[in-house]
């Protein structure tokens, strides 16, 4: 379950359209998957896996190198005007949901063209 929550986190609520052979690796894998910031010593409980994006940059890291990685990261991206994703645990979750909450609207929207559509065929 907590890998489940942590995989959730890290990418639902990141794009997932494909912008095809113009886009960057770099910017592909920071457009698509976030971060969550906790404390050093929390590392352990997430075992990595809160350096998604650190993680599809740098797929052979040893997953003890993440956080130094990270800063590399964040200094590239304030350089480049990259944007990085990284939000701490409950802001995220935030993120999530809101985006779960646009796509359940969407999905509102379709069903009633669809039930409009069918009156009037």
């Amino acid at each position: 379950m907590i890998v489940h929550v942590q995989i959730t986190l890290s990418h639902f609520a990141m794009s997932t359209s494909d912008l095809g052979a113009s886009e960057s690796f770099v910017s592909r894998q920071l457009r698509t998957t976030m971060d969550v910031s906790c404390p050093d010593w929390f590392d352990f409980f997430h075992g990595g896996l809160q350096y998604q994006a650190i993680h599809h940059l740098f797929p052979r890291l040893p997953r003890h190198n993440f956080r130094r990685a990270q800063a590399y990261v964040i200094d590239f991206c304030r350089e480049t005007g990259l944007k990085y994703s990284i939000y701490g645990f409950v802001d995220g979750n935030g993120v999530v949901l809101n985006k779960l909450q646009d796509i359940a609207q969407q999905v509102v929207i379709m069903k009633e063209c669809i039930v409009e559509s069918t009156k009037h065929a």
